[in-house]
């Protein structure tokens, strides 16, 4: 299970290396406060992979249509609220399934979506121009109201963004967490983790087959050793009647004996 791990890990690091080491962005720079540069960062993004923005229902509907973007109508880990359009890039639907089973392990409760694709002519007022919405690239998140499922979620959030897998930027009016995922980026390394993954059940499986094996023949093994019933033979039926005329003789000798004897007082 540790060699697949290790696979896994050296695969994404080979894969992503060359992607990490041209980004711009330097850890100490990474937070939650967002930044003009961080939404053309996004921008660029969803140009570079031809991502058309979306200015109506429409257009959305013909996308769903296509295949280009894939139904997301929540699970057991995440649900959504008011949300208008339940749709994204497969890339983020994969991003969103994963994030949230590990919320929902870590803290008991579901993650809520709050906002998924939207079209350009349903943006609101204070949307930026450069928003990848219009695109389904991009997420919110309602903001827990646990303060220790808020920063599991804002850790694993910056540390996703630190390895430039997506950026996030924590929001306030309303507030919520708005995340762009990159594909390429993201794919990558969700690809490499979910093989990784299925070969480590693939092992726990095998293992646990084989342990059963050996028990199973272990037990079969062991000696049978026969147990009998042990049964004393009784006296059976002449016995018994052989036994009772004896002991009715005695008694009647008995009697005779006392009835002859002369009866005495005896003093001391």
């Amino acid at each position: 299970m540790r060699r697949s791990l290790g696979i896994a890990v050296g695969l994404t690091m080979t894969m992503l290396g060359p992607v990490w080491a041209s980004s711009a962005r330097s850890v100490e720079s990474t937070s939650l406060a967002g930044s003009h540069g961080s939404m053309e960062r996004q921008n660029q993004v969803a140009r570079k992979n031809d991502f058309s923005f979306l200015r109506t229902s429409r257009d959305v509907r013909d996308m769903v249509d296509d295949g280009r973007l894939t139904p997301m109508f929540g699970n057991g880990d995440y649900q959504l609220s008011r949300v208008s359009h339940p749709a994204a890039r497969p890339v983020l639907k994969t991003f969103v399934e994963r994030l949230a089973s590990q919320y929902h392990e870590s803290c008991g409760e579901k993650l809520v979506i709050t906002s998924l694709t939207r079209p350009l002519n349903e943006q609101p007022r204070n949307a930026s121009d450069l928003s990848v919405h219009p695109t389904g690239m991009a997420v919110d998140l309602r903001v827990p109201t646990s303060s220790s499922c808020r920063q599991w979620l804002e850790n694993t959030l910056l540390s996703m963004e630190r390895s430039n897998l997506l950026d996030v930027t924590r929001e306030r009016r309303p507030a919520h967490y708005h995340i762009a995922v990159f594909p390429d980026t993201y794919g990558l390394y969700a690809e490499a983790q979910i093989t990784a993954e299925a070969e480590a059940a693939a092992e726990a499986a095998v293992a646990i087959e084989s342990a059963a094996k050996a028990e199973a023949t272990a037990v079969a093994a062991k000696p049978v050793v026969a147990r009998t019933a042990s049964i004393s033979p009784g006296p059976g039926l002449l016995g018994s009647l052989l036994y009772g005329t004896v002991l009715l003789s005695g008694l009647m000798a008995l009697m005779l004996i006392v009835r002859a004897e002369p009866v005495t007082n005896k003093r001391v």
